[in-house]
């Protein structure tokens, strides 16, 4: 295994995870079982399919590890993102519960404590998750994208007496 392509594509699928989970309105994509970070896993196996030039490909067990560390790299890359868009986001979930009328203590809230403590909570929630779904995503990735062997490819289109 590169380990400079796997890096790569780890870093590049981390900052995809991290960017698309947590942006205001984006972000309620990834409530369905975390969608981004699906897609984040598989997309960080195509890119390092990508960087080996038809070199060897990864083992579902190496996708599994690509996938997680693209998870562990979005959950960082995510709280920051999260930080940075809580002022816009914070505001619209409150104002979303309130038009579905939704009741009880809601973490949305826009005062600085409010904000930092869910900042830390969703990262917590995150460094947990992330990496989860990550290698479950890396390891699919990896299963499906994967060339057949070689004696597989020779003997298409041959008929077998």
């Amino acid at each position: 295994m590169n380990s400079r392509s796997f890096i790569l594509s780890a870093l590049i699928a981390g900052v995809i995870i991290g960017v698309l989970a947590n942006l205001p309105l984006l972000n309620l994509i990834n409530c369905f079982l975390c969608l981004w970070v699906w897609v984040g896993g598989i997309l960080g196996v195509v890119f390092y399919r990508r960087f080996q030039h038809g070199g060897p490909d990864l083992t579902p067990g190496q996708g599994a590890g690509l996938g997680a560390v693209s998870g562990l790299i979005g959950a960082f890359v995510g709280v920051v993102v999260f930080a940075a868009t809580s002022f816009i986001s914070m505001p619209l979930f409150a104002r979303l519960a309130e038009y579905f009328q939704v009741e009880g203590d809601l973490p949305f809230r826009t005062d600085p404590g409010a904000v930092l403590a869910s900042t830390f909570a969703f990262f917590l929630l995150n460094l947990v998750a992330y990496p989860l779904f990550g290698a479950l995503s890396g390891l699919v990735g990896a299963s499906l994208l994967r060339k057949p062997p070689e004696a597989a490819a020779s003997n298409e289109g041959q008929i077998v007496s």
